[in-house]
């Protein structure tokens, strides 16, 4: 009876929306979404991509597949994405209903394609008509980030011979498309989070490590960290000197901060170790004291490490190796200091100088130099 039958499939629907809604992670996806979607709209195969907007366009993070085989999902991935005309040629439109966590779309292959002109396109005869697919409906969805910079595309594809998906399918996809686009929100802001904390740890393990003094008026020395104490930045007397003729001239000139660069006169360290930077910033306390912030850094700071991680695509483990590095310490030292073994210190060096495109530690510090952001030479 269709009572009976309506009712049934609005059953089926709600737990299909529960399914999806209670998604952990974008692997569930794949059987909460992909293959119970594509089943439900007639399709044959389902897939599941992830762009994040790069400078060089759409980098692919995510990707998940059901019932595609590898060898055509890993051609769409590596090369066929770049002229997809589903991406290309439809911009995002706000659906009937929208969550507020997303803006999404549904649309079909046929939507925004001329057949004529599409069935001569180097996108159809060497990627669809191999892999046997004709038909696409892509439910499109981008999450609101701060960036603006990510787009999610799911694609449910019907083989050549069949019919192209109707206005039901193109409907109960709308319906799901909702819930879907509030699934991929909250994922996205729990990857961005796990991110951050990432970060977060990241940062205080290098904070750790900052070298900086804390000077009262006098320019005694109120509070100073671990490594300024051991040395690592050169004796106290000779940061000293250098940091009294900056203040002097601070003093002179009524300046507030100043940064300056200086050799270091330790014949023990490698010419890529001696220079050492200064920043000091000039502060006065709410109830009137006044003190001076210096910070330290070698040549390869910490904002050259930042830009290398992000420009390699080094892992957090691997920027720590790196900082380890910048400091000139050896395998041992580093395995010591991570807890990690020397085969697994070597292990990550291999993988950091293949990313940075080296193939010695002494390249590798002279790299971090290039992307050491310019500062003053002279404060005299």
């Amino acid at each position: 009876m269709p009572g009976i039958e309506t009712a049934h499939n609005s059953a089926k629907s709600q737990d299909l929306y529960g399914e999806i809604a209670d998604c952990f992670d974008y692997a569930a996806l794949e059987s909460t979404l992909l293959g119970p979607v594509a089943r439900s709209i007639g399709a044959e195969t389902s897939t599941l991509l992830h762009f994040q907007r790069g400078r060089k366009g759409y980098n692919i993070g995510h990707n998940l597949a059901k019932g595609v085989e590898n060898k055509v999902h890993n051609q769409y991935v590596s090369k066929f994405h770049r002229s997809d005309p589903v991406i290309l040629n439809r911009q995002v439109m706000p659906s009937l209903y929208q969550p507020t966590d997303a803006v999404t779309d549904v649309y079909r292959l046929s939507d925004v394609c001329d057949p004529a002109e599409f069935s001569k396109s180097e996108y159809y005869n060497d990627f669809l008509k191999p892999s046997g697919i004709r038909h696409v409906l892509a439910l499109m969805i981008k999450p609101q980030t701060i960036e603006n910079d990510l787009m999610v595309v799911i694609g449910f594809h019907r083989p050549t011979g069949s019919r192209d998906f109707g206005d039901r399918a193109l409907q109960m996809a709308s319906d799901i498309a909702p819930i879907v686009g509030s699934t991929i929100a909250r994922l996205t802001f729990k990857e961005h989070l796990s991110q951050y904390r990432l970060l977060s740890e990241n940062l205080k393990t290098l904070l750790q490590n900052t070298g900086y003094l804390i000077l009262d008026d006098a320019l005694q020395i109120q509070e100073t960290s671990t490594c300024v104490s051991n040395n690592l930045y050169g004796d106290l007397p000779f940061l000293m000197h250098h940091i009294s003729s900056a203040v002097q001239t601070m003093r002179h000139k009524r300046l507030s901060q100043m940064t300056l660069k200086s050799d270091c006169p330790d014949e023990g360290r490698s010419s890529l170790h001696k220079n050492i930077n200064f920043e000091i910033e000039h502060c006065v306390s709410k109830t009137g004291q006044s003190r001076y912030a210096v910070r330290l850094g070698f040549a390869h700071s910490n904002i050259a490490i930042a830009r290398c991680t992000q420009e390699f695509g080094w892992t957090a483990r691997e920027s720590e190796i790196v900082f380890a590095l910048a400091q000139g310490l050896t395998n041992t030292q580093i395995s010591e200091s991570l807890k990690i073994s020397v085969r697994t210190v070597e292990n990550h060096l291999r993988s950091i100088y293949s990313k940075a495109d080296v193939t010695s530690r002494t390249q590798l510090l002279r790299k971090l130099l290039n992307y050491t952001p310019a500062r003053p030479m002279d404060f005299a």
